[in-house]
């Protein structure tokens, strides 16, 4: 897979640290969308995509987090998070064949993947019905997506391929994989960017 392939080498370009200067403010936004109630229990993690785990560390860190677990594609990646967090759990996965992992969680992440994958429909319907507890939560945050005309380009810049959706449609996606109380926002808006998209729904 070319996206596995150009992670790796941003990790021997030292690259995949500005993607957590660059991630942070969206990440921090979405982290905030976690209902307090879930927080103040022990409650699991799962960072699907997670580079060198800098969100799976920090959500180890909250005081009620039983378990927090990271899987990504790109080995370096998965390498780099182990040398950095040994508290957490890390995994080597291809995301297009996440069906070979059987855990689930209270809470299941991912920041700037989804659009790479082969059918991204599959994974959330996975996600959906296999990853997530009852009263679990799914949060998602893109950047390249249909709206975000600076994202465009990025497929061709990059030499990888990638599913530009436009935001109602995502917001199906979800809704088709089974989602309730789904919300859709952009976050982070400036006069040529879009913002984050950022989604989030409830398994009931």
């Amino acid at each position: 897979m070319k996206a596995i392939n150009l992670f790796n080498h941003w990790v021997e370009l030292g690259k995949d640290d500005g993607m957590e200067v660059n991630h942070s403010p969206s990440v921090n936004h979405m982290l905030g969308l976690i209902p307090e109630k879930m927080l103040e229990s022990k409650f699991s993690f799962l960072d699907i995509g997670c580079g060198n785990g800098w969100v799976v560390q920090k959500i180890n860190s909250f005081k009620n987090c039983i378990r927090s677990v990271g899987v990504d594609g790109a080995e370096k990646m998965i390498k780099k998070a182990i040398l950095k967090d040994k508290k957490s759990e890390y995994l080597v996965l291809d995301i297009n064949k996440i069906k070979d992992y059987h855990e689930t969680f209270d809470i299941v992440f991912s920041m700037e993947v989804l659009y790479y994958l082969n059918n991204p429909q599959k994974t959330i319907n996975y996600i959906f019905n296999n990853l997530l507890n009852k009263n679990g939560i799914f949060l998602m945050g893109i950047d390249h997506y249909l709206e975000n005309k600076e994202s465009l380009s990025w497929a061709q810049d990059l030499n990888v391929h990638m599913h530009t959706y436009s935001i109602s449609q995502w917001e199906m996606i979800l809704e088709d994989a089974g989602f309730s109380d789904i919300s859709c926002f952009q976050f982070g808006k400036q006069k040529d960017w879009a913002g984050t998209l950022i989604l989030s729904g409830t398994k009931l």
